[in-house]
């Protein structure tokens, strides 16, 4: 709490700490007491004294030990927001109100500190299942920067440093640039195939090229979908939506999907 350029603190008997090494218990020094008040520290440590008899408090509890500046061993007293105001009671109303706004700055620090720690963990438990989501559907890059956007968004970051577009290609594509998809019912249509979405995605996932997936609803029902396997990425890509980014949605890329009716063999009308 009270910092001395030349000051290393040895802590007798510590504040009790959490596995970062913040404090729990939030303490205020007579050192710093005496800083703010403009009191001699001995004066302060008297009154102290004088007050924890006066309750019948045990004053080993919070005596402490620090280093002064010629490395010699001191006494400080370390007491809690109820002492410090049940010492200022006998002080007069400046004093008091310059301590009580110290006190203020310390617990709103401590709001911060761990309201900062807070969204921390809470992004990155939101990356971890976003890691894992990656690795287990394979969503298009698009479709991942989408998702890192949202997690920016939901924990107020700022996605400026994110790129402002990805690239959704084969992994044989050598364009450098996106290439146009399209789900399988519009270009079964437009390449005027003679079967249903339905048949043609069971043929894909007989070739290896998707695979059926399940996912429970808000109600824990399963929802059945589809996924574009690492050997159906070279015809098409997995996306997103944010309505619904628990499950993909395969879509093929426009100028690979003739090769894609030829490999499951069937014509058109």
């Amino acid at each position: 709490m009270h910092t001395h350029q030349h000051d290393v603190q040895a802590l007798s008997r510590p504040a009790p700490q959490n596995a970062g090494g913040d404090f729990v218990a939030r303490t205020m020094s007579s050192r710093e007491l005496a800083s703010l008040t403009g009191k001699r520290h001995d004066n302060v440590r008297r009154d102290i004294l004088a007050m924890l008899s006066d309750l019948g408090a045990d004053v080993l509890k919070f005596e402490d030990i620090y280093l002064d500046g010629r490395n010699r061993r001191q006494t400080q007293y370390l007491l809690d927001r109820e002492h410090t105001d049940c010492l200022l009671a006998g002080y007069s109303a400046p004093l008091r109100m310059k301590v009580i706004r110290r006190w203020r700055e310390l617990e709103e620090r401590d709001l911060a500190r761990a309201a900062t720690g807070a969204t921390g963990t809470k992004v990155i438990g939101e990356i971890a299942i976003m890691e894992c989501f990656t690795r287990l559907l394979k969503p298009a890059p698009s479709s991942q920067l989408a998702m890192l956007a949202k997690i920016a968004e939901n924990n107020g970051l700022d996605p400026q440093f994110l790129p402002s577009y990805a690239i959704d290609s084969p992994p044989d594509a050598t364009g450098g640039s996106s290439m146009p998809t399209m789900a399988v019912t519009a270009l079964l249509k437009r390449h005027g195939v003679n079967t249903s979405a339905p048949a043609f995605n069971r043929a894909l996932a007989g070739l290896g090229f998707l695979q059926a997936r399940t996912r429970q609803n808000s109600k824990r029902e399963p929802v059945c979908f589809w996924s574009v396997t690492d050997k159906g990425l070279r015809y098409g890509k997995n996306i997103t939506s944010p309505q619904c980014p628990r499950e993909t949605q395969p879509h093929w890329y426009i100028d690979r999907f003739e090769e894609l009716v030829d490999l499951v063999g069937v014509g058109a009308k």
